[in-house]
């Protein structure tokens, strides 16, 4: 009996895995997304990086309904610092100083071009980076293997954005750390920078709900504790880094969107899609005693679903040469207005 329940249940599981599986494929083909990008071969340069950022942006700024587009701004490193008794260690100083208006960051990266790496056993080294907030205090950023080459520089990025929103934000800035977990040899650096998305604060205001769309008329207000909402958008945060899929990990910016998506109940006559769902509607009304009577199963009402949606602007590592990168548009990405259909 045991035995039985345990290859059923293994066996559902396995078909579920298998369907999962084949819709991120499909899903995966549509997005151009067919194989992962091969991470060590991915090497873009900071002027690459800074050229193709302000082709995205523009894109962003010409199909976008809302104003509030992020600005491009890039800190070089001021200083470095070594300490003699800490090999593993190097430290950057960067001029990002407390900001006269009150800036939002959407995010930042520490950009380090990285020297050839000459190991035996291994190019994978890991990377952890502190923000500095005192001589013995430190605010652990990001820790991630990186991917060297032995022959040639190499160019990596790092988390920073909460440290870059304290600096503007008037926090003291002693700098970040880099530490090379599990370095043998001496990890310097060549180049450093930040590349930051901000936006100032007198455009900060015009981004309501989203940095994509503003409040829309079927965004989901704030309802009678206890009553039913009616059908209406919902806010729903997409982190590409969460989704935990290899393919995905080609995507630069942005890191994060509003995808939405539509819930609530469809009462007669509200906010219909169609003609269709309006029939659909009133003759479900007509028939839900006809099939009580019957025993069978009455006309389903109207569900709440998408009835508008907008692409979303994708800044990703081209996946035939690793050291550029493209702009592309995904269709049918965020959901703007919801109704019954």
């Amino acid at each position: 009996m045991g035995g039985n329940l345990w290859a059923t249940t293994a066996a559902w599981t396995f078909l579920y895995l298998v369907q999962v599986l084949s819709a991120d494929r499909s899903l995966f083909q549509d997005l151009g997304l067919n194989t992962p990008p091969d991470v060590t071969k991915i090497n873009i340069s900071q002027d690459e990086y800074t050229r193709m950022m302000s082709i995205y942006l523009d894109s962003r700024q010409q199909h976008s309904t809302d104003i509030s587009i992020p600005k491009l701004i890039t800190f070089y490193t001021v200083k470095k610092n070594w300490w003699p008794s800490r090999e593993d260690s190097t430290r950057l100083k960067f001029p990002v100083r407390r900001s006269s208006d009150e800036t939002e960051v959407e995010s930042a990266q520490l950009r380090i071009l990285a020297p050839a790496f000459v190991d035996a056993h291994s190019t994978a080294v890991r990377i952890q980076v502190n923000q500095v907030l005192g001589t013995r205090r430190r605010r652990t950023l990001e820790e991630k293997v990186i991917y060297l080459s032995q022959k040639l520089t190499k160019w990596c990025e790092f988390e920073v954005t909460s440290a870059v929103q304290s600096w503007l934000n008037g926090e003291r800035n002693l700098g970040l750390e880099l530490v090379c977990v599990d370095c043998k040899t001496n990890f310097r650096p060549v180049e450093a920078a930040i590349s930051a998305l901000v936006y100032p604060e007198h455009r900060r205001f015009r981004r309501a709900a989203s940095p994509y769309q503003p409040l829309r008329r079927t965004d989901c207000r704030e309802s009678r504790k206890g009553s039913k909402r009616k059908c209406c958008r919902h806010n729903m945060n997409v982190k590409f880094a969460e989704l935990k899929f290899p393919e995905m990990s080609s995507i630069v910016q942005p890191k994060s969107y509003e995808a939405g998506f539509c819930q609530g109940q469809c009462p007669p006559n509200y906010n219909h899609a169609t003609n269709h769902s309006r029939i659909q509607s009133l003759l479900h009304q007509m028939d839900r005693k006809n099939a009580k009577r019957l025993n069978r199963r009455a006309i389903p009402k109207a569900c709440c679903a998408p009835s508008k949606l907008e692409p979303l602007e994708i800044l990703r590592v081209n996946p035939s040469d690793g050291t550029k990168l493209i702009v592309e548009k995904w269709d049918n990405m965020q959901v703007v207005e919801c109704a019954c259909s």
